[in-house]
């Protein structure tokens, strides 16, 4: 090899560098603050990589789909007995969509545990809640796509329920919907939500998310981030040894990531997405129920009161976005949030009894 074709990538790498100034952006890029003792099981790194594999999977699965409601359900069909490998990418979109929401509610739930929403990342914690919001958004809009009669039947009681929160709910059926009922029109603006309107949002909020985490770091499960001193200038944080973020957080997330590829296509391949029939406004089927994540609220909705079950999640969701501002206790230590975290352990326990409770009746 020649002197000549040895320098080509390297005068290539200058040409950029004295045009774009990337080697600045790159370093500051991989320079994050993460503590040894740091334990964060990789779950926001799984959902952004699900949230790729969201993307590049429902790009594909668009450049077939057709939204009119008299081609939707036939669309479907050849993209999943016609379109090579189409059953599998599809499932791999079911599945991903699924993994996802599981992931962002893991992921809030081991910041909570280890109070990493204190000081100063509250607007971490409230950015990450969001998410969560346009994560179930993705879920409860992609869920009518197919129009089958399960998707139609199901999107039809949930926007009901919707429809039922008081003052707003008459405006927000008619947003959703598109009118008074379920028909081509709700499952055109399903649509555009779905492949527009939400990628949009959750790609804005990501970035705003990662902007905050690589200023501030990953949190320390040990030390609570000393606030500033009103005189004598701000604190001195506690000193703890940090893992270098490039190369060894980064291959640990990397390998997590193929873990949860590899689980993805077992899931696809052993449990593919079902097509129910197509979609009859006039035949009503039995035992229709949400998807998993929906299921508390709509079991809550059969054992209280109408408002009351619409009220409860509202005011759950604004109790996670106000959490940081709520919470006054300064300690991080699970042993000194006895409050908290029994507080926790009761929701979560009450949750997941309605979810079982409702996936059985």
């Amino acid at each position: 090899m020649s002197a000549r074709t040895e320098a080509a990538p390297s005068r290539v790498g200058t040409w950029f560098e004295e045009r774009l100034r990337i080697s600045g952006l790159l370093a500051a890029m991989l320079h994050v603050r993460i503590p040894v003792s740091a334990q964060t099981y990789y779950l926001g790194g799984i959902t952004l990589f699900l949230f790729g594999v969201q993307l590049v999977s429902g790009t594909l699965l668009t450049l077939y789909y057709k939204p009119p409601a008299d081609a939707a359900y036939e669309s479907v069909k050849y993209i999943t007995s016609v379109v090579e490998f189409g059953w599998l990418i599809r499932s791999v979109h079911h599945w991903g969509a699924t993994l996802m929401i599981a992931t962002v509610v893991l992921h809030l739930g081991r910041i909570f545990v280890q109070a990493a929403y204190k000081y100063p990342r509250e607007l971490t914690w409230v950015v990450g809640v969001l998410l969560l919001a346009v994560t179930i958004g993705f879920g409860f809009t992609g869920y009518l796509l197919p129009w089958d009669q399960k998707a139609y039947w199901a999107t039809t009681v949930g926007t009901e329920i919707a429809g039922g929160v008081p003052v707003i709910g008459d405006a927000l059926l008619y947003l959703l919907r598109g009118g008074a009922d379920v028909t081509d029109a709700t499952l055109n603006r399903f649509f555009g939500m779905h492949v527009l309107v939400l990628p949009l949002l959750l790609g804005l909020l990501v970035v705003v998310h990662l902007t905050i985490v690589h200023q501030l770091g990953l949190a320390s499960p040990r030390h609570l981030e000393p606030r500033p001193e009103r005189r004598g200038g701000p604190a001195r944080p506690v000193e703890e040894p940090l893992k270098p973020f490039f190369p060894h957080y980064i291959l640990d997330e990397v390998i997590a990531w193929f873990v949860v590829l590899a689980a993805l296509v077992v899931l696809a391949s052993v449990l593919p997405a079902g097509r129910e029939e197509e979609a009859d406004p006039l035949v009503t089927p039995p035992h229709i129920k949400p998807e998993w994540y929906f299921l508390s609220a709509y079991q809550l909705l059969k054992v209280v009161p109408r408002t009351i079950g619409i009220l409860v999640p509202v005011v759950a969701i604004g109790i996670l976005l106000l959490l940081p501002f709520l919470d006054r206790n300064p300690a991080v230590a699970k042993r000194r949030r006895p409050i908290a975290l029994s507080l926790a352990a009761v929701s979560v326990v009450v949750i997941v009894g309605l979810t079982v409770w409702g996936a059985q009746s």
